[in-house]
């Protein structure tokens, strides 16, 4: 009889399991799981998404980061690891058309990894752009904030031409704000690198950068476009970056702002010119049809 009673017994509480577990599946998501299963299943199909603060009207920034953090987890757990870091709202103008202070913070990954040269599908795009930036490679590690410009330089291996290659996919990319681009982790996707050189004495404020498209000019601006200061934005990121929890280990890149004005990425052979930085090139292809 004892060994029967505990065979029921066993099977009551397996039972009550599967209730348990059935009624967590049913249980409704959370304001900010719904955003995240919404962001990462459009990501996954190809089609935009809505702002965080449409799905979260009283989403503050703070919050906005936690999410960010919890979407750059969930790529990690997949094994799309963070290779650095980016900055965003990186003008006057930026912020003040989004109507904040202090610009943002976003993480690189390693799959959107690429080399001048490369070949870039527009598969998987849903709003792509292109910015022209500058990359900074750290020699050494960073785990508190830098308090100068001077102490920063002696953190910093190189510098590279950058073009990043944003996927801004809102559902209506005109009406976003700060906390959304925060949530969105900056519309981060992939970014096309040159050469790395050493710093040396090259003026990086005064440095001319221009892209062109099938030999038309598309883009231009120099360093200072960035926050008026290559440096001080650098500076301005780096700390962004430790302030929400982040750390940059050796060999980490760090991208500051944009270099004259975004623009849509269109198919094409593009070719950005960097002045003493010298160059990089890639071509965009269209996305081709699927079979029907």
């Amino acid at each position: 009889m004892a060994r029967r009673l505990d065979r029921t017994g066993i099977a009551l509480v397996g039972l009550a399991a599967t209730f348990l577990a059935g009624c967590a599946a049913l249980a409704p998501l959370s304001g900010q799981d719904r955003y995240l299963s919404d962001f990462q299943a459009a990501q996954r199909s190809g089609r935009t998404f809505s702002p965080a603060t449409e799905v979260l009207p009283n989403l503050t920034l703070p919050e906005a980061y936690v999410l960010q953090r919890r979407l750059v987890a969930s790529e990690e757990r997949f094994g799309n690891v963070v290779i650095g870091f980016k900055g965003g709202l990186m003008s006057a103008k930026s912020l003040a058309d989004r109507g904040v202070t202090e610009p943002l913070v976003g993480s690189l990954f390693i799959s959107g990894d690429l080399s001048s040269g490369a070949g870039v599908s527009l598969c998987g795009y849903r709003r792509a752009a292109f910015e022209l930036k500058l990359g900074y490679i750290f020699r050494s590690p960073v785990t508190e904030k830098v308090a100068t410009v001077d102490d920063l330089a002696a953190l910093v291996d190189s510098v590279q031409p950058i073009a990043e290659l944003p996927d801004i996919a809102y559902r209506d990319d005109k009406t976003y704000n700060a906390v959304d681009m925060a949530a969105a982790n900056i519309s981060s996707a992939r970014f096309v690198r040159g050469t790395a050189r050493p710093l040396g004495t090259i003026d990086l404020d005064n440095l001319r950068v221009s892209l062109s498209r099938d030999a038309t000019r598309v883009a231009s601006g120099t360093g200072r476009d960035s926050l008026g200061s290559q440096w001080e934005s650098l500076r301005t990121v780096v700390n962004l970056v430790i302030a929400n929890g982040g750390r940059i280990a050796p060999g980490k890149i760090v991208i500051t702002g944009k270099i004259g004005a975004k623009g849509d990425l269109l198919p094409g052979y593009y070719s950005a010119d960097y002045d003493a930085l010298g160059a990089l090139n890639f071509t965009v292809s269209k996305c081709a049809s699927r079979p029907g």
